[in-house]
Order: structure tokens, then C-alpha cells, then sequence
């Protein structure tokens, strides 16, 4: 296998990056919008800071993650395909966004892909998304599980989104334009959690017959928001409550197969930490999912529900394997400290939705700048509550996968886990 900060290890360094800088930008965010520092923080500087807490956590956190647990999981016998090459072009991108986000370039906040209006930041997601790209054509061209190359086509499908609604509708209707590319990414994100699944209960290769047609789907669905820009007018698409719904459902079937395999499958974890990151991101995820419903434009009960999801069952889930990785590469992981590290985010994710559902009670507006004085003092107060709890967390996984990765030291080198097909 290979060792050091080879194949997936460079991912994950830029993971961990990512990560720190959207935490970083998250109490910026949160800060502004606190009753005792409100006003503090120009609008400006606000809506910079959602922007970039939005595209390191959401985008660069996430693909990297995905990028790493593909890579990890592609190869023959358990052994990691390197990707090393992209990832220092990939990292290069993230800080050429950093260094434009620091520009004077206009903050535009859209769902899933917001963006600064900066040639540094537009060439820095250019470059980010071209590594992330040239580390996944190598699970598609390669021995790849079904698995590793679904994650693949479901990559390219999101980057023909992104090409076919800039030019379907421009830069003019930033919104409509990068709508299907922000859902295309979600079936990248349900398949690298699938993948983080199967790997956290010790089931590399997963002989279930459900698992191949769930990863299918997946890469084959990701596919259907680049066509729907042909099917009208592409700048009423974020509108389309029946279509958003489709596309909802769409990313729901590949993760109920999935979980269908899974609960048939005896797990057997490799340690304790992996079992625990495999409970709290499932029941986080069908937390989310029982959510989907009850949310609604402009309420923060849609943060709830991606907050489940992508913060929490995503963010949990690669948690464990990120340890595993550093693990497996020889790198020192305290498995005892991560198991209680990952519940303590858990629970911290689990207090926010809740936190941020009596916020939605309370008419709470989402993404908006409340500068002096406003009506929603408690609702701000549990949220900052909450949110200080899965901060913690989030900083002891981050702390933790850095001490690890820069560390001098180095464990002995974990053999290849050999691929096996455990009975029901």
C-alpha cells in the first residue's frame, strides 16, 4: 500500500485545510448575526465571509473528502490509487479562492456554488475543480470498483451542469445558471457517503446485489439537472417546486438501496471508532431526510435539513474514514480519542438542527445581514449555543487529523485490508 502523504493522504491534508478555513468564516458568519455584536460586521464583509464558509465547507471540504475516500477505495486488494499530482493542483486553486476572497471583488450568494466576482477566485474554483477532475479519471479509467466510478461519472455530470447553465442562462442569473451543478454535487456527496459506508462496517467490496445498482443509479441520475436545462427556460428552474422535488427523490433512491444493503450485511468494523462513525452518520442522514419535507423557502428549516445531511451524516461519516486513511498510511491516530470526538460533533450537529428549527419558528430569515438591534435574541443564543458544541468537536477532528499528518513520527504501515464478502 502506499505510505506516507501519497495517494488520498494529500486529499485529506487539503480537507483538513478547508475545513479550518470555513470554521474560521463560520464565527465570522455567526458573530454578525448575535445580538451583542451586531452592526459590528459591515454587510460586506458578511456576506464574504457566507461565501467562503459556504465554499470550503460545501465545496472544497466535501469533494476533497470525496476525492480521498474514491481514491482510497478504487484500487485492487485495498490499495489506495495516487492522486498526489492533483491535489497540489487542487490545493493551489483553494488558495488562489482564499487570496480572492480577500479581493474587492462582489460576494454573490447562491445556493450550493456562491462565488466572489474576482478573476482570482473564478480561476481558483477553475483550478480546484480541474484536479479534483484529473484525480477521478483515474478511478474511471482504471480497476475501479462500481463504486469508485460512479463517484467518477457523477463528478463529470456536475461539471457539464455547471457548463450547460452558464451557457444556457449567463452569469445574468448566477442562481439559475450554477442550480444544476449544485445538485449534480449532491450525488457525488451520496456517493462518496455510500462508499465511507461500506468502508466504515468492513465491507470494502460489498457483494450486495443492491449495492452495484445503488451506485448505477447514482452516477447515471446525476445526469438528469444538465438536461433539464434544455427543457425550458433555464432561469426559472430554482422556482420549479415539482422539479426540485424530482431531483430530491431522484437523490434519495441510490442512498435507500444502500442503506437496504447495508441493514442486511453483518458489519463488521475494523474499531469501535469506525462503528461509531458509522451510527451517528446514518441516523444523522435519516434525520435530515425526515426533515426534507417540512422545509420551506426563506425559513432556516432548509439549513436544518442540509445541516443533517451534509454536516452532519457527510461530515461524520468521512470523519471516520479520514481516520481510517491515516491509519492505514501510517500515520499516528489515537482510534479511542476519535470515536469520543466524532459523538461530541454528533451531538453537536444534532443541538443545531434542533437549535436552528425554533429559529424557523421564529421567522428567523436565512442568509440575511441583521445589523442593530432585532426580535430573535433566544433563537440566536441557542444556535450560538449549539453551534460552540459541534465546534469543538469539528476542532479536536481537525487538530487531530493535523497532529497526525505533520507528525514525525511514523506508526508501523497497516497491511492492505483484504477484500471480503462476509455472509448475511
Amino acid at each position: 500500500m502506499e505510505t506516507g502523504r501519497g495517494g488520498p493522504a494529500w486529499w485529506v491534508a487539503l480537507a483538513v485545510a478547508a475545513a479550518t478555513t470555513a470554521g474560521v468564516l463560520a464565527l465570522v458568519v455567526t458573530g454578525a448575526r448575535l445580538p451583542l455584536w451586531a452592526g459590528l460586521v459591515s454587510p460586506h464583509t458578511f456576506y464574504r465571509a457566507l461565501v467562503g464558509h459556504v465554499t470550503f465547507s460545501l465545496v472544497v471540504w466535501l469533494l476533497s473528502c470525496s476525492v480521498a475516500v474514491a481514491l482510497h477505495t478504487a484500487g485492487e486488494r485495498g490499495e489506495a490509487l495516487p492522486g498526489d499530482s492533483w491535489a497540489r493542483v487542487a490545493g493551489l486553486g483553494a488558495f488562489a479562492m482564499l487570496a480572492g476572497l480577500l479581493s474587492a471583488g462582489r460576494p454573490v450568494v447562491v445556493d450550493y456554488l456562491p462565488y466572489v466576482e474576482s478573476p482570482l477566485y473564478l480561476l481558483g474554483y477553475g483550478l480546484f475543480a480541474a484536479g479534483a477532475a484529473g484525480a477521478l479519471w483515474r478511478c474511471a479509467r482504471g480497476p475501479a470498483r462500481p463504486g469508485p466510478r460512479s463517484l467518477a461519472a457523477a463528478y463529470a455530470a456536475t461539471l457539464a451542469a455547471v457548463g450547460v447553465g452558464l451557457l444556457r442562462a449567463g452569469f445574468d442569473s448566477p442562481q439559475a445558471a450554477l442550480w444544476g451543478g449544485g445538485h449534480a454535487l449532491q450525488f457525488v456527496y451520496v456517493t462518496a457517503l455510500a462508499l465511507s459506508w461500506y468502508e466504515l462496517a468492513g465491507h470494502h467490496d460489498s457483494p450486495h446485489p443492491l449495492t452495484r445498482v445503488g451506485f448505477v443509479l447514482s452516477g447515471a441520475l446525476a445526469w438528469l439537472p444538465a438536461l433539464t436545462y434544455f427543457a425550458g427556460d433555464p432561469s426559472v428552474l430554482p422556482r420549479q417546486a415539482t422539479l426540485n422535488l424530482v431531483q430530491g427523490l431522484a437523490l434519495s433512491v441510490p442512498t435507500v438501496l444502500h442503506l437496504g444493503a447495508l441493514a442486511t450485511l453483518r458489519p463488521c468494523p475494523q474499531d469501535r471508532a469506525d462503528e461509531v462513525s458509522l451510527w451517528w452518520s446514518v441516523g444523522l442522514y435519516l434525520l435530515g431526510g425526515l426533515l426534507a419535507p417540512v422545509g420551506g423557502a426563506n425559513t432556516l428549516r432548509v439549513t436544518a435539513h442540509y445541516h443533517a445531511m451534509l454536516v452532519g451524516g457527510v461530515t461524520t461519516a468521512f470523519m471516520g474514514v479520514v481516520y481510517r486513511i491515516l491509519q492505514q498510511q501510517g500515520f499516528p491516530v489515537h482510534t479511542r480519542a476519535a470515536r469520543w470526538q466524532v459523538r461530541l460533533f454528533g451531538l453537536g450537529v444534532l443541538l443545531t438542527v434542533a437549535a436552528l428549527l425554533v429559529a424557523a419558528s421564529a421567522g428567523v430569515p436565512r442568509k440575511a445581514y441583521l445589523g442593530g438591534g432585532h426580535p430573535w435574541d433566544l433563537p440566536f443564543v441557542l444556535l450560538s449555543a449549539a453551534a460552540a458544541l459541534s465546534a469543538v468537536g469539528g476542532a479536536w477532528f481537525l487538530s487531530s487529523a493535523a497532529r497526525a499528518l505533520w507528525s514525525s513520527r511514523r506508526a508501523p504501515v497497516a497491511p492492505a485490508i483484504p477484500v471480503t464478502s462476509p455472509g448475511r
